[in-house]
């Protein structure tokens, strides 16, 4: 008789550079894929855990169908105060803002490859801020699905 296999950890590896840097493992709190459509409360959504570091965040991919990869995305990134970030910081999309998602495992891996994002705070806490790149990829244990009309 064989063993059961381990359920995977659910969890992100998020990582941008530019006018500040921030490396952080966090938990993933929820996936989710929806219905197709072009509402942020439809498609795939993974939302990031609160911890010490960060406030929350999440990817989303409203026109989500299947594994693949997607340019029409967004990523939210909410870095919570603390050393080198007294008042926490947080992304926010430009006019040229590129964000590409790929999602594969039916759904329970994803990597999510930003450019051109803006930190609205700088190094600690100067508020002109400035651009990011970055990465955030993550592993989802079990994953929401809803197919009702949203």
């Amino acid at each position: 008789m064989s063993s059961p296999s381990p359920v995977p950890a659910a969890a992100a590896h998020i990582e941008f550079h530019g006018v500040v840097s921030f490396v952080h493992d966090a938990g993933v709190k929820r996936c989710y894929i929806g219905k197709p459509g072009t509402t942020l409360l439809n498609g795939y959504s993974v939302t990031f855990a609160a911890d010490a570091r960060v406030d929350g965040g999440e990817v989303l991919i409203p026109s989500f169908a299947s594994d693949g990869s997607y340019d029409s995305a967004s990523v939210i990134v909410n870095v919570a105060p603390g050393p080198g970030f007294p008042h926490g910081t947080t992304l926010e999309e430009r006019p040229q803002t590129t964000v590409r998602v790929t999602i594969s495992n039916s759904g329970h891996a994803g990597v999510a490859r930003f450019t051109n994002y803006r930190s609205i705070y700088g190094r600690n806490g100067d508020v002109r801020g400035g651009m990011v790149d970055g990465t955030i990829s993550w592993t989802c244990a079990q994953i929401v699905r809803e197919t009702a009309s949203q």
